[in-house]
């Protein structure tokens, strides 16, 4: 079976991710939630179980205390998203 291009919130959500521009690697809780949070109409908590998936599966890295480093910024496909 190949593997489908996942369009709809995963990607998006990345994409709005990369959107965010910082001075550092890694980019702080307060600008990831104010962008994210405010795009997709979501509370915090609901933003940082989608990081979480995401951390996962090796697209970004959570740096406790601190923010989001983008590891790679490339197409998910549904294979290679775990939930």
């Amino acid at each position: 079976m190949e593997s489908q291009q996942i369009s709809g919130l995963y990607s998006i959500f990345m994409r709005r991710l990369n959107e965010i521009r910082c001075q550092t690697p890694v980019i702080p809780f307060p600008y990831v939630f104010e962008k994210l949070c405010r795009n997709f109409s979501m509370n915090k908590q609901e933003c940082f179980q989608i990081l979480r998936i995401l951390k996962k599966n090796k697209v970004i890295d959570v740096i406790c205390g601190h923010g989001v480093r983008i590891l790679v910024y490339k197409k998910i496909t549904i294979k290679e998203v775990i939930f």
